[in-house]
């Protein structure tokens, strides 16, 4: 069976853009540099408020990319951490999905690697190091953000990021994987 795994944060929903927009709700327009960092007490409130995953705006470039993978064939399948501390997300998450995609089965976990499946969508370099580890033949779509910029090149043929501009080069991958023969991996 051809399964592709597909992101939620930063991949088919805008969490970053979601924690921005209440950080600036909470402190003003003018953040300090690393927010992360910075404001972490905040987000970590943020992701506790109850709403919060569930209200995340869609990121159109995710979809595009599950179109397409369903185009080539492939059974598509939601995968998300969920915060080890935000239990609520977990919840959450799975309304989000049951809105949006509702057909889409999700698994929810706290190690990614764990979870076969020939693609996987994730803009995160450490989940999909961790991901590709197992499956020396798999593929990631990555994508782009700056923070991921140069991923593809520790894993040539493996990981293609998607631009947004690169539509024909992404479907070409997705499509060379789900016509390998499933003894191929």
């Amino acid at each position: 069976m051809n399964i592709a795994l597909i992101d939620m944060d930063q991949t088919l929903c805008d969490y970053e853009g979601a924690v921005k927009n209440k950080l600036v709700e909470l402190y003003g327009s003018n953040l300090k540099e690393n927010i992360w960092e910075a404001y972490k007490p905040a987000i970590d409130m943020i992701k506790q408020t109850p709403g919060f995953w569930r209200a995340l705006p869609k990121i159109e470039l995710g979809f595009k990319i599950v179109d397409i993978l369903q185009n080539c064939g492939f059974d598509v399948h939601i995968l998300s951490k969920g915060p080890h501390k935000t239990t609520l997300a977990w919840t959450e998450k799975v309304e989000w999905c049951r809105e949006h995609l509702p057909e889409t089965p999700i698994t929810i976990t706290e190690d990614k690697s764990l979870v076969y499946g020939r693609v996987l969508v994730d803009d995160w370099p450490l989940y999909c190091e961790q991901w590709l580890q197992w499956r020396p033949r798999g593929m990631v779509i990555m994508p782009a953000y700056e923070y991921n910029v140069g991923f593809e090149n520790k894993h040539p043929g493996q990981v293609i990021r998607a631009t947004g501009k690169n539509w024909v080069e992404v479907g070409e991958a997705i499509l060379r994987v789900s016509e390998r023969k499933l003894t191929e991996g």
